[in-house]
């Protein structure tokens, strides 16, 4: 997935996404734990001073009335604890609510020198907040006492907790949703990019000739630039393809008359060497345009240039009286040049048709790992030692059908052209079978 471009977007996106909302989570909490220590601070130092206003000095002590304005000093273990102590922590009066209840002295114990000062902070299990102030409890000599409020911190702490839990769950489900609407997104947004790949893929397996659909504006040049590119390939290859034409039908002509002109002089060598140079052409043109760039590739049904194929053989061969047994799947196509299909096939039924006795076969399918072709024919066959070498240009099984090697070679390096394979074997009916392995997904042509 990090290999496609929606998946580089998606995992990006996820990434910032989770980058954002953790500092979202982040500033959250920070903020929920200072406005709580905040809020907190405010009210302990409220109820110090509510325990401040409330003192009073009787019989050289420090005394504080029964019912206090905050009810839960005067509850048991209410959570809420008020304190006055000297400098070195010694406890001068506690309230109700900490009677039961043992602090170390240690928590007493503040920084403080300057009397109306006050301290906040947060020891293990409490808030604590202290005010200095200097009163004379014992003659005219002035002493420094600490007033403290204590209140049990976890309670707080726990609803702090809960909220960044739920904080937490929240930002997940946020996240999630905002994840699949970036997907919904990014889907909607490559989907041209994703039609254009998909209209490539037709043109390349033969559907499509051209690039079709309405594309955004920044798509515009980049299909119009395809298209051009795809048409001006099919022009040249066309061009390349007349362009051998005329040059074998140029070559045509002058052996012809060659030929004509040695039949009358009677000379054997010099007409045995004119027909090689003829075959020699022909091969090397039919090579020329097997190994021409074929970047763009067609369909092409098997079935309707067999049926082609056969039509002329019976014309050809009919003195023969042939048998042709068709027997070609639906979806048995040639991805291809239709040119190169027609030599192909030519060149093997026309060797069936010259080697058969009575029966040609021809059977097709196109089924895993690609499209396969089966050429029979009821002749005598091929002996298995012959086979190998029958393939190269210039060697022939049957002399009696000049070029029939030329042929076969031919029709090897056009189907290796096309990462293909051609095999020769022995025919149900008793003769030659030749079999052709193509690859269901074909690779550049010439390659």
């Amino acid at each position: 997935m990090i290999n496609t471009l929606f998946g580089r977007l998606l995992v990006a996106s996820v990434l910032v996404l989770s980058l954002f909302l953790g500092l979202i989570d982040y500033t959250v909490n920070q903020l929920t734990l200072e406005n709580a220590y905040e809020t907190q601070q405010e009210k302990l130092r409220l109820q110090n001073h509510a325990l401040l206003y409330s003192a009073r000095i009787s019989n050289d002590q420090i005394e504080l009335p029964d019912d206090l304005r905050e009810v839960r000093f005067d509850e048991y273990e209410s959570g809420l604890y008020g304190f006055v102590s000297d400098i070195d922590g010694s406890i001068l009066w506690q309230s109700y609510s900490a009677a039961s209840l043992t602090f170390d002295s240690s928590i007493f114990q503040t920084t403080l020198n300057k009397p109306g000062t006050s301290q906040y902070e947060i020891v293990p299990g409490y808030f604590a907040y202290h005010h200095l102030v200097s009163w004379e409890i014992i003659g005219d000599i002035p002493q420094q006492i600490i007033f403290t409020v204590l209140e049990d911190n976890r309670p707080i702490l726990k609803n702090i907790d809960l909220l960044q839990q739920r904080l937490r769950l929240w930002l997940l489900i946020i996240g999630l949703l905002l994840t699949a609407l970036l997907m919904l997104i990014l889907r909607w947004g490559t989907k041209p990019l994703r039609r254009l790949a998909l209209n490539l893929k037709l043109i390349e397996s033969g559907v499509k000739n051209r690039i079709e659909g309405n594309y955004p504006v920044e798509f515009y040049h980049v299909t119009n630039n395809l298209n051009q590119l795809i048409d001006s390939e099919r022009q040249q290859r066309e061009r390349y393809h007349s362009t051998l034409a005329d040059l074998a039908h140029s070559l045509k002509t002058p052996l012809a008359v060659i030929h004509t002109e040695l039949d009358n002089t009677h000379n054997a060598l010099i007409s045995e060497q004119t027909q090689r140079m003829d075959e020699i052409i022909k091969h090397q043109l039919q090579r020329a345009v097997v190994v021409s760039p074929h970047g763009l590739i067609e369909a092409i049904s098997v079935e309707n240039c067999v049926d082609r194929l056969i039509s002329a053989m019976k014309k050809v061969y009919a003195e023969k009286h042939l048998a042709f047994e068709i027997n070609i799947a639906e979806n048995a196509v040639f991805k291809g040049d239709q040119r190169d299909l027609m030599e192909v096939l030519g060149n093997l039924i026309d060797n069936a048709c010259k080697a058969s006795n009575s029966k040609v076969a021809v059977a097709a399918n196109n089924m895993p790992p690609g499209l396969n072709i089966e050429i029979h024919d009821d002749g005598s066959g091929i002996p298995i030692s012959s086979r190998e070498n029958l393939i190269k240009r210039g060697h022939r099984a049957d002399t009696r059908y000049v070029g029939q090697g030329i042929g076969l070679d031919v029709a090897n390096d056009i189907v290796e052209s096309y990462n293909g394979k051609l095999e020769i074997a022995q025919s149900i009916l008793g003769g030659a079978l030749i079999i052709i392995r193509l690859p269901q997904v074909n690779k550049t042509h010439g390659q």
